[in-house]
């Protein structure tokens, strides 16, 4: 009898002593990063291991080694020592190692497993995936907030059919990313980026009443719980207004006035020549087509942390308008 009590003892003990896993420990998570060419007009797109096994792993540009530190996992954060390889102008490249402190929270979107980190001081953030994807993981509640605004009846990370949008074109991005841009058939008042032609990225509302606006305004100010800052009437375009910043949520409520701007381009001309009187009449004529247009606002929305996730998770093939 006492044999079988000491064995179970021993049992409880070794459970107990057993260290829970969890998603730092369970599974490999990978940073996703691109690199550019000497003039960044070229990226290719790269990922690597930052997270496995309870540690950050850490790569060497001076001796190709890689190395491992473990993690402090503390309430919302973890820190950490991470080794850095530099090379500063007239100096041979060196390792340095600093200690590190991250914000994070794993969450299950786009039906994705998805670890999101964020510096403590920054704005930003980034968005690691792992390598098995058909799987939920244990969600947490650190410090994310997912604030998303409906304009119309569309929110960004939506899921669309494209065929149920018209005046789709191509969209120029800074860095690469897979854009398109057009409008819900039947309604060229609201402007849709799309991303891997199924998620909606980006919203903009046109042509938006003077009596609209302050009831615009208090739904944002309620739901982000900020004042926006004024935008004053300034040249070239008069543009005015109000905008939001905040935890990576971004709203633009404004409307310019290109009636003047024409007629400042047309008084610029003082040339008597035959072509800048061309020039001087056609600035009077887009003048004359904008008289009224400048008591219409826009509403434009975007939002970096669906952005971030969408940008990640996407399609790195290259989408067209025109072809397939």
């Amino acid at each position: 009898m006492k044999k079988n009590i000491t064995i179970l003892l021993l049992i409880t003990i070794l459970f107990s002593c057993t260290k829970k896993e969890d998603n730092f420990s369970k599974y490999k998570w990978f940073l996703h990063y691109k690199e550019y060419d000497k003039d960044y007009k070229n990226s290719t797109s790269h990922q690597r291991v930052l997270f496995q096994n309870d540690s950050i792993v850490c790569f060497s540009e001076l001796t190709g080694k890689t190395t491992r530190f473990p993690l402090l996992k503390k309430d919302s954060l973890i820190i950490f020592k991470e080794l850095y390889t530099i090379e500063r102008k007239g100096e041979k490249k060196k390792d340095t190692i600093i200690t590190d402190t991250l914000l994070y929270d794993f969450k299950n979107l786009f039906k994705k497993p998805l670890l999101i980190i964020k510096p403590l001081k920054s704005e930003y953030y980034n968005v690691l995936t792992t390598t098995n994807e058909n799987f939920e993981i244990e969600e947490t509640n650190n410090f994310l907030s997912i604030v998303n605004f409906k304009i119309g009846t569309h929110k960004i990370g939506d899921s669309i059919s494209i065929k149920n949008f018209e005046n789709i074109k191509d969209k120029e991005t800074y860095d690469d990313t897979n854009l398109l841009v057009g409008n819900p058939k039947g309604n060229e008042n609201i402007e849709i980026q799309i991303i891997d032609k199924k998620y909606i990225y980006s919203i903009t509302q046109k042509n938006i009443a003077n009596n609209q606006t302050e009831n615009i305004i208090k739904v944002i100010n309620e739901k982000i719980k900020i004042a926006p800052d004024t935008i004053k009437k300034s040249k070239p375009f008069y543009t005015q207004g109000f905008r939001w910043n905040v935890n990576g949520i971004e709203l633009e409520l404004t409307k310019e006035d290109f009636y003047q701007y024409y007629l400042d381009k047309a008084e610029d001309i003082t040339k008597s020549d035959y072509g800048s009187q061309i020039r001087k009449s056609m600035y009077i004529e887009r003048a004359t087509k904008e008289i009224g247009n400048n008591k219409y606002y826009e509403l434009e929305y975007n939002n970096e942390l669906i952005q971030t996730i969408l940008r990640t998770i996407g399609d790195e093939q290259t989408q067209s308008s025109i072809i397939e």
